[in-house]
């Protein structure tokens, strides 16, 4: 390119730029990048997957571990992190120093003059400018990104309280089908030996063909029943693996009967539970994101300078007797708001703010009523299984006994026999179900009562007044 410029004012454009450039650039947190990599280094590695072996049993203990691990939802959350924190570092940057270069004046008739490039009759320039932000645009966009990231951090919290609490509710569920399956198992055992000793007594003549052909018209209703009951606890499992995030269904797997104690302690919610809930600081960071994301367009309104420098070499020839010579400018670059202020950018940040509000509202009241209904449904659940293990059971149990006895003995038809044997098959699968439902009470009200382990307690803002 024909232009040539003297070495004093090429590296003072340099200069300026370097300094330009230097001063625009922030100095970098270093709590907030040890913040970072302490919490990069906490979370568990995603990968790989694999289910456990076959013929390996499966505590809950180890299925909350692999959906930490594994499960993409848990994944999905703490990819934002990491995004977040690239939205740190892109906040961060200041605008770039724009070079340019031009040749101008080019006259085609009288020519660009004979010598060396720097004696060629053309107008060539070098310019550097630099958009400068005012109304301190810069760190209120780092604060912006800085809480949208804190945001996404308790994001994690909330959405691994929720996929655990997922986990353990569909494990409890899988455990129950599973005891039903064996409670079934054990009822056909018991209609094969009562089968045996019918045959035995048929030979004999102590009873009727119609008797033995109501047992086993019984015993396959019970056949049919263990067949369902096996399937829905293959589909109980392989929705568990879904959970967890691992592959495959967990057929070949055994769960190992992790029920909770009946008189196992729940502590009393109180107003500071609540406040430190996953969700609740989840909502309360989104909302201090709002508001820095409103003030950052606030300051949207105040117009950015552009400030340039310009160094210019116009030679002059006996073609051209009116060169300048070398020369160098200053300039200052300001929009003018004549057609819009960016106020359109600050109305809409204004509303995700009342929005962001209006969520943090909604997730505290529903939060307090989850955990109240919680409350009341785990003591149901708990009253409802002592009735049935110290009352209900029990009784099933001694009818069905004496039915059989007497059975034996034949001081009862059969009808009585099948009567009895229904009615504890149908209590022992009721007192699997509410096991089931016990467990699953306790675990939702445990997660419901999980702090956040980064937001430090604090009184909830006051409401503010929409404008």
């Amino acid at each position: 390119m024909p232009f040539a410029l003297s070495r004093v004012a090429a590296a003072s454009l340099l200069v300026l730029a370097a300094v330009a450039s230097l001063a625009a650039e922030p100095p970098t947190d270093p709590q907030s990048s040890a913040n970072s990599a302490e919490s990069t280094q906490a979370a568990p590695a995603d990968g790989p997957c694999t289910p456990p072996p076959a013929g390996a049993a499966l505590t809950l203990a180890q299925a909350r571990l692999d959906a930490l691990r594994c499960n993409r939802t848990i994944i999905a959350a703490r990819r934002g992190v990491e995004a977040s924190q690239a939205d740190i570092q892109i906040a961060s940057q200041r605008p770039n120093p724009v070079l340019s270069l031009g040749v101008e004046n080019i006259n085609p008739h009288a020519g660009v003059g004979a010598g060396n490039l720097r004696s060629k009759t053309v107008d060539s320039t070098v310019r550097v400018d630099q958009l400068i932000e005012t109304a301190n645009k810069g760190n209120l966009r780092v604060d912006a990104a800085r809480k949208a990231s804190a945001a996404a951090g308790e994001v994690v919290q909330a959405v691994v309280a929720q996929q655990a609490g997922m986990v353990e509710q569909a494990f409890f569920d899988a455990l129950a089908s599973q005891e039903r399956v064996a409670v079934l198992r054990e009822t056909l055992a018991l209609y094969e030996r009562t089968r045996q000793a019918s045959e035995t007594r048929l030979r004999a003549g102590d009873v009727a063909r119609a008797d033995v052909t109501k047992l086993q018209l019984d015993a396959l209703r019970a056949q049919n029943d263990m067949r369902q009951a096996i399937t829905d606890h293959y589909r109980d499992k392989a929705l568990l693996a879904q959970a967890m995030g691992v592959p495959g269904t967990l057929a070949d797997n055994r769960l190992v009967a992790d029920w909770p104690a009946l008189d196992a302690a729940v502590p009393p919610p109180d107003p500071d539970t609540l406040q430190r809930r996953p969700d609740v600081t989840a909502a309360e960071a989104r909302l201090a994101a709002a508001a820095a994301a409103r003030d950052l367009a606030r300051a949207g309104r105040v117009p950015d300078v552009t400030i340039g420098a310009q160094a210019e070499h116009y030679p002059t020839s006996p073609s051209n007797s009116s060169g300048s010579g070398n020369s160098f400018g200053v300039f200052l670059s300001i929009p003018l708001p004549v057609r819009h202020s960016n106020g359109g950018e600050a109305r809409r940040a204004e509303v995700d703010y009342y929005a962001a509000l209006d969520d943090r509202n909604r997730v505290m009241l529903e939060a307090g009523n989850e955990i109240d209904r919680l409350r009341s449904q785990l003591e149901t659940a708990r009253q409802s299984l002592r009735q049935m293990r110290d009352e209900v059971l029990p009784a099933a149990e001694s009818v069905a006994g004496n039915a059989e006895f007497a059975y034996s003995k034949g001081a009862s038809g059969v009808l009585d026999l099948l009567d009895a044997r229904r009615a504890l098959r149908q209590t022992r699968l009721d007192a699997v179900v509410a096991q089931g439902e016990y467990a699953k009470a306790l675990s939702a009200y445990r997660a419901a009562l999980q702090t956040s382990t980064t937001a430090a307690p604090a009184r909830t803002a006051a409401t503010p007044a929409r404008p």
